[in-house]
């Protein structure tokens, strides 16, 4: 009997250190604690009936973090390896694994970079078209969808210079961004090429405005007006507001993978359309703007007969607060005028709606 104790003992002592064991190699192969990049986008435009918004998180992994500070724009010529004015490390990626991938109009792949490689390229290239910086750092505001304002720090290179690298910037038409997910945002050329500011009082005023670039931002933080800030991420679309009020977060990409370029004329947006329709109305009933896109595009009107702009009364102002989409009271004899903004195609025709009240 006591053999046999002597025995069981020995097995249950064997069994507690190979438990022991395994525990201790678990814990030595498990991964760190560390930010894991979940991956979003700035926001998703959704379907037409809506869309589905990311989370107002920041998303990968904290990296390096470079100095310079505050809204101050740093530019610097095609190929240099900082920004303009910044210290640190010298500008050097900490991952140089993620490439793009740049397609042309035929389908066929064009060219693909690591962010080393565009340095490489942007290096060897002649200077841009006027006076557009290859590598730029600057804050940029933006609305969303709710729609609420935001702040990005951002730090990364023209979309014009990338296109210059690829061979594509005078042929291009229509550029689309496509994410590692599928998600993907089109961008015409005049959206691209227009003026783009950074509004310090975005969703208030033009005060204190400064100009800014497309950019796909290797090194950004969301929420921060802080360039000292960003740190090391995927690849993002960043883009400034043609004005304060610009809704810009739904169409920022990120996690870009390939760069999609057409060479095809760019489309037009459909026209807006009411319910009901133009005609005799009852007194005091509202009227609705509609469009088949709804979640894609802004509308604007105008009342007073003049032709809306972006700048008139938007009437889709949420895509995720409905009550802010106030349907237009009639009581008298009334003509709006609506107009369809929208990225990846060029805006509607104005479209012109009388009405007039019945009682």
């Amino acid at each position: 009997m006591i053999i046999n104790r002597m025995i069981i003992n020995k097995r249950i002592y064997l069994l507690l250190a190979l438990f022991l064991m395994l525990v201790l190699l678990m814990t030595a192969c498990a991964p760190g604690n560390g930010a894991a990049g979940s991956g979003k986008h700035g926001e998703a435009a959704g379907d037409a009936a809506g869309g589905a918004m990311g989370s107002d998180s920041n998303s990968g992994a904290a990296g390096r973090d470079t100095t310079g500070g505050g809204s101050a724009a740093q530019t610097q010529t095609p190929g240099s390896s900082t920004p303009g004015g910044s210290g640190g490390s010298g500008g050097i990626p900490g991952d140089d694994s993620w490439r793009i991938r740049i397609i042309g109009g035929n389908g066929e792949e064009v060219r693909s970079f690591t962010e080393l490689e565009l340095m490489s390229a942007l290096a060897d290239m002649p200077a841009l078209p006027s006076g557009i910086p290859g590598k730029f750092a600057h804050v940029y505001s933006t609305v969303n969808n709710w729609p609420t304002t935001r702040f990005y720090a951002a730090e990364g290179y023209t979309v014009a210079s990338i296109l210059m690298a690829a061979g594509l910037y005078d042929a291009a038409q229509t550029v689309s961004f496509r994410a590692d997910d599928e998600y993907s945002v089109s961008l015409t050329r005049e959206q691209i090429f227009a003026a783009q500011r950074y509004f310090p009082h975005v969703n208030e005023n033009e005060d204190g405005a400064e100009p800014v670039y497309p950019i796909i931002a290797w090194r950004w933080r969301e929420g921060s007006d802080d360039l000292g800030a960003v740190r090391d991420e995927n690849p993002c679309l960043i883009f400034g507001q043609r004005n304060p009020f610009e809704h810009t977060n739904p169409a920022f990409v990120e996690n870009v993978s390939e760069i999609i370029v057409s060479t095809a004329p760019c489309e037009k947006w459909p026209p807006a359309s009411t319910f009901p329709a133009p005609g005799l109305i009852a007194s005091g009933e509202t009227v609705k703007l509609q469009h088949p896109d709804y979640g894609l595009v802004k509308m604007h009107y105008t009342l007073d007969g003049s032709d809306p702009t972006m700048l008139s009364p938007m009437y889709n102002p949420s895509t995720y607060q409905p009550e802010l989409n106030v349907p237009i009271p009639v009581t008298e004899p009334t003509v709006i005028k609506a107009i369809v903004f929208g990225y990846g195609k060029e805006d509607s025709d104005i479209a012109v709606f009388e009405f007039t009240p019945q009682g």
